[in-house]
């Protein structure tokens, strides 16, 4: 259980890493185009390419981020009114269609990723399959999250979750 713990951490550290540094690359990137346009008078003609396959990067971990958080929006007004019995089974129902889903996403995401490797990029000549993988590695940090909070819900345990903690569980 304390390997799990600890590359479910080891995750979570890698998904709000990689967020943070796509985050600061393109404000950097951005900032840097506009001095050598306005100051300079040369601007790069390859930063628009740059920053939109990074901003890609950013909503698909940002994404996971939300997931990880429980910050995703659901409207429950009519499980609200259903019997605890049933508000359950609908959640744990709920919980499955995405993790199937999530799973199906990873599926067909690697199956882009390795489509999109003959594809290239107009100024760079980048592979599109770098652009690709980011559906299917931010899927899987998304599937590694609501199957945490899944089998906690399965188990009848209530989901906390700290950002900045070190260990999402206590350790036993």
């Amino acid at each position: 259980m304390q390997i799990l713990r600890s590359f479910y951490n080891l995750v979570r550290k890698l998904d709000n890493f990689l967020g943070m540094t796509a985050m600061a690359f393109i404000i950097l990137l951005a900032c840097a185009n506009v001095f050598m346009r306005y100051v300079v008078g040369r601007p790069w003609g390859w930063v628009e390419e740059v920053t939109v396959f990074t901003f890609v990067w950013l909503t698909m971990l940002g994404a996971s981020a939300v997931v990880h958080v429980e910050g995703h929006c659901s409207i429950d007004v009519l499980v609200r009114r259903f019997p605890s019995k049933w508000q359950r089974a609908v959640s744990i129902f709920g919980d499955l269609v995405v993790l199937v889903t999530l799973v199906l996403l990873i599926w067909f995401g690697i199956l882009l990723t390795i489509k999109g490797q003959t594809k290239l990029t107009p100024i760079l000549g980048i592979p599109y399959s770098y652009v690709d993988a980011s559906v299917p590695v931010s899927c899987f940090f998304m599937l590694m999250y609501y199957g945490r909070m899944f089998w906690n819900s399965l188990r009848g345990e209530k989901n906390t979750t700290n950002l900045d903690d070190e260990s999402v569980e206590p350790a036993q």
